[in-house]
């Protein structure tokens, strides 16, 4: 592992770090979205996308930048870590509700339909996953809960 990258390991296990993450990157990468200057990306080449759903409840659009991996065929699998906090966000259960959403990757929208990965698939996603971002590896060990794995596979309809 890179020193950058036990770095932020480091980073991510301590509370404060995640709440600034939760708290202030996610609004920022919002509202920098398009731009060279969301922090998600900058100086990290974190592959980045904006995933839309309908809520669960309310049923508005909902925007949420997330990390991801690209997999076969166009697919793509999120992850609904929440930064490591013992609920799920709010996106996941959205996706659960309404499967259809829609991905935004460097100006291209896809819509995609969200399935949750069983045991066997989430198991052999955790590495490629934590190579993207090795803070995953320490939200599920202070969480309570099973951190969801989405694969969102783009509509055939």
């Amino acid at each position: 592992m890179s020193r950058h990258a036990r770095l932020l390991k480091a980073a991510a296990r301590t509370t404060p770090v995640r709440w600034v993450m939760s708290k202030v990157l996610t609004p920022l990468d919002m509202k920098l979205r398009g731009t060279r200057f969301a922090p998600s990306t900058m100086g990290l080449d974190l592959p980045l996308c904006f995933v839309t759903t309908t809520g669960a409840k309310s049923g508005e659009s909902r925007t949420v930048p997330l990390l991801f991996v690209s997999l076969e065929h166009g697919v793509i699998a999120v992850v609904a870590s929440n930064f490591g906090s013992n609920h799920h966000p709010g996106w996941a259960y959205n996706l659960e509700a309404h499967p259809r959403a829609t991905v935004e990757i460097d100006d291209e929208r896809t819509v995609v339909v969200a399935t949750r990965a069983d045991d066997d698939e989430t198991q052999s996603l955790w590495p490629l996953l934590d190579d993207v971002w090795p803070g995953y590896e320490t939200y599920r060990s202070i969480t309570q809960r099973d951190i969801k794995i989405f694969l969102l596979t783009p509509a055939t309809d």
